[in-house]
C-alpha cells in the first residue's frame, strides 16, 4: 500500500446526506466536499490513512427512477475524484436507499475496478441483489451503532487494499472471511483447501447432528415462511374473483415500468383494455405465446365463459400485475401484501385466482 493518504468517496441519500426528509426524495446527484453525516464516523474511523475527498449525495425517489442510469451517472461523478476506495451508506433497512447503495457499488467497481464497501440490514432487497458486486458489512435494521459500522466498514477496507491473499483457498485470492469481516457472503463459489475430503466432513456432521451435538452445516439453505391456506370459498357463483400474475403481462408501453428482471413494482390494469393491447414486461420464459395470445398466462377467457354459465358471480374489472423474473425474496413478500391490502380495500373481491409462469 502506498504512503501516500488513500482518496474516498462517499454516497449517501438525501436524509443522511442531510439534505431532507421524503420531502427532499425527488433531488437529483448533487456533491459535497469531505464527509457528511455518518461519513463523519467513518473518516474517524478510517484515520490519517484515507481522506474522505467527496460525498456524493442523491433522493431515493430521484435514484428509483432509473437504477441503472442512474448509478452510471453517479459513477462518472465518483470517478472524477479517482478515489481509491470507495463506500455507500450504510442504508439499514431502507429498501429504495439500498438498491441505490448497491447499484452504485456495482457500477463504481465495474468502472474502477477498486474496492467497494456498503452496509445494510439482512431484509434489505439490495443484499440479494447485489451482495455478488459488493462487500456488503451487516448493519442492524434501524439507523443506530453508526460509528460501529463505520469501524467495521473501514476495517474490510484496509484488509482489502492490503493485497493480502487468503492462504485457505486453491488461488490464493483476496478475499477475506465473512465471518471474521462481518460481511455478507458473496455467494462466490471458490475452491479451498481442506484436511478433509467432502466425504468425511459431511459423515462427521451427520454423526454429530444425530448425536446431539454442535456441528456447522456448510451450506446454508434459504428460509421461507410458511403462510396458512385461507378458508375454502364455498359458493363460487356469489362471488367477485380478481386475477394475479407473476408472469409480466402489461398493457402496450408498460405504463407502470416493470423491469423484466430483478422488478421491485406491481400495476394494477383496466382489464378490458389490457387484452386489446399488451406485452410482456418478463425475460425469465420464453413468452411469444403469451404475447400472441394472453389467455395462455391468465384464464381470462374461462373466467368470462364461467360467469355467462353463472359457476363465477363477478370477474374483477382490474387485473394485478407483476414480473418475479430474479425478483429478491423480501420484495416478491412486500408485492404480496401490497397487492392483498388494495384488493381488501376494494371491499368487493371474495377471492383471487394467481397464475405464474
Amino acid at each position: 500500500m502506498d504512503e501516500k493518504k488513500l482518496r474516498v468517496v462517499n454516497y449517501l441519500n438525501q436524509f443522511f446526506g442531510q439534505v431532507g426528509g421524503e420531502d427532499k426524495a425527488t433531488v437529483g446527484f448533487m456533491v459535497k466536499d469531505g464527509p457528511v453525516g455518518p461519513g463523519l464516523a467513518l473518516q474517524k474511523a478510517l484515520g490519517d490513512r484515507a481522506e474522505i475527498v467527496a460525498t456524493v449525495i442523491c433522493g431515493d425517489d430521484y435514484f428509483a427512477g432509473n437504477v441503472d442510469g442512474n448509478a452510471k451517472e453517479g459513477a462518472k461523478l465518483v470517478a472524477s475524484y479517482k478515489p481509491d476506495i470507495f463506500f455507500a451508506g450504510p442504508s439499514f433497512a431502507g429498501g429504495r436507499y439500498g438498491v441505490a447503495c448497491g447499484a452504485m457499488c456495482k457500477e463504481v467497481g465495474a468502472q474502477l475496478g477498486i474496492p467497494v464497501i456498503t452496509s445494510m440490514n439482512e431484509e434489505n432487497p439490495g443484499v440479494d441483489l447485489y451482495r455478488k458486486y459488493a462487500f456488503i458489512c451487516k448493519a442492524p435494521n434501524i439507523a443506530r451503532g453508526i460509528p460501529e459500522l463505520a469501524n467495521t466498514m473501514a476495517r474490510l477496507a484496509f484488509r482489502l487494499l492490503s493485497g493480502e491473499r487468503e492462504m485457505d483457498l486453491v488461488a490464493w485470492e483476496n478475499l477475506p472471511k465473512p465471518s471474521e469481516y462481518d460481511y455478507f457472503s458473496r455467494n462466490l463459489l471458490r475452491n479451498e483447501l481442506c484436511d478433509k475430503s467432502i466425504a468425511e466432513r459431511a459423515v462427521e456432521k451427520l454423526l454429530a447432528k444425530l448425536q446431539g451435538k454442535p456441528f456447522e452445516s456448510e451450506v446454508t439453505p434459504p428460509v421461507f415462511e410458511k403462510v396458512p391456506p385461507p378458508p375454502p370459498i364455498k359458493d363460487l357463483s356469489t362471488c367477485e374473483i380478481a386475477l394475479i400474475s407473476d408472469g409480466g403481462l402489461v398493457p402496450k408501453g408498460n405504463p407502470t415500468g416493470l423491469a423484466t428482471r430483478s422488478n421491485l413494482k406491481w400495476g394494477a390494469y383496466d382489464m378490458e383494455e389490457l387484452f386489446q393491447a399488451w406485452e410482456v414486461a418478463h425475460a425469465g420464459y420464453f413468452n411469444d405465446h403469451v404475447l400472441n395470445r394472453p389467455d395462455r398466462l391468465v384464464p381470462y377467457d374461462v373466467l368470462r365463459e364461467l360467469v355467462k354459465e353463472g359457476k363465477v358471480g363477478k370477474l374483477h374489472g382490474t387485473f394485478f400485475s407483476t414480473s418475479g423474473n430474479c425478483t429478491v425474496t423480501k420484495r416478491c413478500g412486500e408485492i404480496g401484501e401490497e397487492i392483498g391490502a388494495e384488493i381488501l380495500r376494494r371491499g368487493t373481491i371474495a377471492g383471487a385466482i394467481l397464475t405464474s409462469t
